[in-house]
């Protein structure tokens, strides 16, 4: 068959093994990643600076068969990230709204010393990853750790970023780790056209980017801000303020239209603040509004 360029790695991958060789070779290591392989040929070669139709033609000139013993032994394991010596591979467990126990942390300590890992590190997304593991070490220290995979890659819902709020912070205006769990309960992982980021702020010092994600919530003395759109990478944007001073029970209803409105008006790979720029947020703004009534 003639593969294309909106096709998805893994149909690629099943459709013909030995492409896998091809890929490896043309610089794509994320072969084993199960949120990688969800991705188009065209959005793989994009990730990694490819030529796209050098990719694809590479790939449509491979002979039918299995991939190569080398080729296997150098797919990405399943929750891993690869690491810049292209040898060793990071797994970054989740960490619902960045509050870990003693518990997990002695956790992560062991399995770190036990398989030797290089580093851990704590993450900007409130994650704790576990750095430099042999590959053949990450199934074994996933089934010690027992934990999920934190969403690091991939077109979809990153780990939502939350701060102490008035739980535990002297600036805290409103709540925000009960109100953090519950948005990474919902839609932690969820696919979607982009990657989508999200925050939870207890005050307007936005501790936790909250005017630079897709999502951004920020607690005021009257309730929480709104915002939508930004992003960082090589174009930054910031966020659009959408709504001002939602009360609690607003919030959830309102993530939620903002969530669907974009994955129903979004273009492939297209960010939040990008369809923004696209169409307005004026029809937004009214079907969130409309929700809250």
């Amino acid at each position: 068959m003639a593969f294309t360029l909106d096709m998805k790695l893994k149909d690629i991958m099943a459709a013909n093994p030995k492409t896998v060789d091809a890929m490896q070779e043309m610089g794509l290591h994320c072969l084993g990643c199960p949120f990688s392989v969800n991705e188009t040929l065209a959005n793989a070669a994009q990730m990694h600076g490819l030529d796209a139709n050098a990719l694809l033609n590479k790939i449509n000139s491979v002979e039918q068969g299995e991939m190569s013993p080398e080729a296997a032994a150098k797919a990405q394991p399943p929750g891993s990230i690869l690491q810049m010596d292209k040898k060793t591979y990071a797994i970054a467990p989740h960490i619902p709204a960045g509050v870990a126990t003693p518990e997990i942390l002695r956790k992560i300590a062991d399995v770190a010393e036990k398989y030797q890992a290089a580093a851990i590190k704590v993450t900007t997304a409130q994650r704790i990853a576990i750095v430099g593991l042999d590959p053949a070490d990450v199934p074994k220290a996933w089934e010690d750790l027992g934990m999920d995979p934190g969403h690091a890659v991939g077109l979809c819902v990153r780990s939502i970023k939350v701060c102490p709020g008035r739980t535990f912070c002297k600036r805290g205006l409103q709540e925000t780790l009960e109100l953090g769990l519950q948005l990474d309960k919902n839609y932690h992982g969820m696919s979607l056209p982009s990657k989508f980021k999200i925050a939870v702020a207890g005050c307007p010092n936005k501790c936790t980017d909250a005017a630079t994600v897709d999502l951004g919530l920020m607690g005021t003395s009257k309730g929480y801000h709104l915002y939508v759109g930004g992003n960082g990478g090589v174009k930054p944007r910031i966020a659009e303020l959408l709504l001002e001073n939602l009360q609690r029970d607003q919030i959830l209803p309102a993530v939620d239209a903002v969530i669907h409105y974009y994955n129903e008006k979004a273009k492939p790979q297209e960010r939040l603040g990008r369809l923004l720029d696209r169409i307005g947020k004026e029809e937004l703004h009214s079907v969130v509004s409309q929700v809250i009534a």
